[in-house]
């Protein structure tokens, strides 16, 4: 690769300019967004230059998640930075190569995945595209709430509704008085909202509860001014008719998302070695 090429702690660079690359494309780096402005102090940033552009980045989220962007040569690169030995992964399709010479991916993040590796495409909608669907009640949740969640859905979705309701808010959608269906959107941006966490009780699958709790979600996300969007496994297709259904279209944006492990390489010597064998 020509030119001069460097990687630099966020910290030691300016960083109104990072938060302006991010800018350009809001969507793709909501999370990256998200946490430079409300968990900076959970989350490490490195970022990649070619000839002073800026070429990728890799940010470590609470020391269990580990997010990659830009070209592979860059993630090549910014892997060497990397301290995590088991984490997860979310990552560009472009980087898997590189990436699976430094960690081995162990297991996927949705249980419809085939395989080791969770193919995410990232949908979004608006007011005018938006096409809500009732078939049972559904409503925002309250702190009030959280005993209900835990008795219905178990302590796993009681913490993340709890969170939810802390940083944005969390919905529910109920079957004879039941709480059955839950959705949440816990990362606001000032124009978007992330919905994430969609779950329905096994045995009220397919009664429309899905279908209902998002509605409520996305019109709660539409009357305060932003735009929804949400990450879907792609070989989950019946979450991506129901949200179809609803209005959501693709971006164009796809990730990957997976459970790693470190393996015994040099990340430098593993990942030069795989991009000499593409070239």
């Amino acid at each position: 690769m020509q030119g001069s090429a460097r990687t630099v702690l966020l910290e030691k660079m300016d960083e109104e300019r990072f938060l302006r690359f991010l800018n350009e494309d809001r969507v793709r780096h909501i999370f990256a967004i998200y946490d430079l402005k409300n968990a900076r102090e959970k989350t490490k940033f490195w970022v990649s230059f070619q000839n002073d552009e800026i070429t990728g980045f890799l940010f470590e989220y609470d020391e269990k998640i580990i997010h990659t962007h830009g070209t592979p040569e860059s993630v090549c690169r910014l892997l060497d930075f990397a301290k995590i030995n088991e984490p997860v992964f979310i990552i560009e399709p472009p980087h898997l190569p590189v990436v699976s010479k430094v960690f081995e991916p162990v297991q996927a993040l949705d249980p419809f995945s085939k395989g080791k590796t969770t193919i995410f495409l990232v949908m979004k909608t608006d007011i005018a595209a938006f096409k809500p669907v009732y078939q049972h009640p559904a409503r925002k949740l309250s702190f009030k709430d959280l005993k209900e969640i835990k008795k219905s859905l178990g302590e796993e979705y009681e913490k993340r509704a709890e969170k939810a309701m802390h940083t944005g808010f969390a919905f529910g959608a109920f079957y004879e008085g039941q709480l059955g269906s839950f959705a949440a959107a816990p990362e606001l941006l000032d124009d978007l909202a992330l919905i994430r966490g969609v779950y329905t009780v096994p045995s009220l699958r397919n009664k429309g509860l899905a279908t209902s709790v998002c509605s409520a979600l996305v019109e709660e996300i539409i009357r305060i001014g932003k735009q929804p969007m949400l990450w879907v496994a792609e070989s989950n297709l019946p979450a991506r008719r129901t949200y179809r259904k609803l209005g959501f279209k693709r971006t164009g944006h796809v990730l990957i998302g997976f459970k790693a492990r470190r393996l015994q390489v040099s990340c430098t010597v593993g990942c030069h070695e795989n991009l000499s064998k593409r070239t």
